[in-house]
């Protein structure tokens, strides 16, 4: 699970570290495939310095990742409703950045894991219910290696698409995290949960 949520978080990073070079699009597949095309010349100059400088690779996650994630969103739902319901707004604020901090931190070094991929994305299918809601498709391909099944489920907000939710080769983000943080909301309560986000003890599970 460790190791499949490693290339999940480094997929997602690749595509997305150098998302403020697109341009805006109706299409998000077509966001996602301008993100990709740009961002790979990117990498191939600073691929041997993103292996060694940790602090690269965090700066650019921090600054490109943050701003095509609904972040808020994402931590609603991988909390789950019924706890969501029960915070205040400064628990829920506390919640999001503790685990977004979280997310990015861990795994910042998966933008060293670009060695040569290519990525492909297939035509988005929108929501037949909300048209602002949708599910692109794609394939990160590695030499020597079989394709790598990458879904995007994103949602247009104030005229831009956020990612709200990724799946890799089966694995759903959110409800990995899901289960990895239940069991010890169980046992300590949301309060102390919440409070244990930022130590490196809950980090390191």
């Amino acid at each position: 699970m460790e190791n499949k949520m490693r290339k999940l978080l480094g997929a997602m990073m690749i595509i997305l570290s150098f998302s403020g070079i697109a341009q805006a699009s109706d299409d998000p597949s077509v966001v996602l495939k301008e993100i990709a095309d740009n961002m790979i010349s990117v990498l191939d100059k600073n691929k041997e310095a993103l292996k060694t400088d940790d602090s690269l690779a965090d700066e650019l996650v921090r600054k490109h990742l943050l701003p095509k994630i609904d972040t808020e969103y994402f931590a609603s739902r991988t909390l789950g409703s019924k706890i969501w319901k029960t915070l205040d707004d400064n628990q829920k604020a506390s919640f999001t950045e503790g685990y977004i901090s979280q997310v990015i931190d861990k795994y910042a070094k998966g933008l060293a894991l670009y060695d040569g991929q290519s990525f492909e994305f297939e035509a988005p299918e929108f929501s037949k219910k909300n048209p602002t809601s949708a599910r692109v498709k794609s394939e990160m391909k590695q030499p020597g290696e079989q394709p790598f099944s990458i879904n995007y489920i994103m949602s247009k907000k104030s005229g831009s698409w956020l990612i709200t939710n990724i799946i890799v080769e089966g694995t759903d983000m959110r409800k990995s995290y899901q289960q990895q943080f239940r069991p010890r909301i169980n046992e300590v309560g949301i309060e102390q949960f919440i409070a244990e986000l930022k130590t490196p003890q809950l980090s390191a599970n």
